[in-house]
């Protein structure tokens, strides 16, 4: 999307935390957040709109507001999500967390509130959308957290309904606002765009020896996964990292061997390749649907 969308996302929120937020002070907690999760861009916003237009929805300045609103419930998903994770220290949300909890709340419920309160003759079904999806994700969180996907086919599962289900709802809700309804096909590849956005994150995640990394954290991701099924005496420390039989100072120590066994076992490049399949399989379910050369283009650059 273009530089007008950006911005046109960018000051409904502001429209919206001015009519759904009458507390000052959350107000500008939550003022203070959206600036802060500018700088990421609004992907999911992006979305949304993207697809109301593909599928000739009536042009309306009012699908910003919804867009900006899907945003919000993705703030809220991102606060919460760094919470669960353990992972808020760094970030801005990290100076009063109990501040940033009931934000969280306020922002679930202002999603919702904006698409019943709009226009669109279909904005029933744009509701019914979000919570069956946000739902979704819910329920792939949860599974993430415990850390029972030990093997590919379990992560890319749980990936597809966690992440994927966020890009599904954006993708989903601007082609039922526009046409009230959606094919299969853009459910398809949206969640596939979620998985390939995880798998970006997985790999740069292990490249950072900071509070980022996920091995650090005790996370599982696909090249992680890989590690721990690649037989090799030199790596069952990890094993032992993540039992708690050892801590993170000693682990530490095998910063550079652990960097080293990414790259010499096949783990970055075997979960490359899982991208690229899953590359081609949103490209392919793309190809299926009558959309015009110029949208396709915007679409693929979610599919990178």
């Amino acid at each position: 999307m273009g530089y007008i969308e950006y911005e046109k996302i960018n000051k409904s929120f502001y429209t919206i935390i001015e009519n759904y937020i009458q507390q000052n002070e959350l107000k500008e907690l939550l003022l203070s957040f959206i600036d802060h999760q500018s700088r990421k861009g609004y992907p999911f916003g992006e979305l949304l709109v993207l697809h109301y237009n593909i599928f000739n929805g009536t042009e309306t300045e009012e699908i910003y507001l919804i867009a900006a609103s899907i945003e919000l419930l993705i703030l809220s998903f991102d606060v919460l999500d760094d919470f669960e994770d353990g992972d808020y220290r760094d970030k801005h949300w990290a100076q009063d967390p109990h501040l940033a909890l009931n934000s969280t709340t306020a922002l679930l419920f202002i999603s919702a509130s904006v698409i019943r309160d709009s226009q669109f003759k279909n904005k029933d079904k744009g509701i019914s959308t979000l919570l069956k999806y946000a739902l979704q994700s819910i329920h792939g969180q949860h599974r993430d957290l415990l850390k029972v996907c030990r093997n590919e086919a379990e992560y890319i599962e749980m990936t597809l309904q966690k992440s994927g289900s966020l890009v599904a709802l954006s993708c989903l809700i601007g082609s039922v606002l526009a046409t009230g309804g959606y094919a299969g096909e853009v459910e398809t590849y949206s969640r596939y765009i979620g998985l390939i956005g995880q798998i970006n994150n997985d790999l740069a995640d292990i490249q950072t020896w900071n509070e980022k990394n996920d091995l650090l954290n005790k996370r599982l991701s696909l090249p992680i996964i890989y590690l721990f099924n690649y037989m090799d005496a030199e790596l069952e420390f990890i094993q032992d990292y993540y039992r708690n039989k050892i801590d993170i100072k000693e682990i530490l120590k095998y910063e550079e061997l652990i960097s080293k066994k990414f790259v010499e076992t096949g783990a970055i490049a075997y979960t490359e390749v899982i991208k690229r399949i899953y590359q081609n399989k949103a490209k392919v379910e793309l190809e299926k649907l009558y959309i015009e050369n110029d949208n396709i283009e915007l679409l693929l650059k979610y599919i990178d």
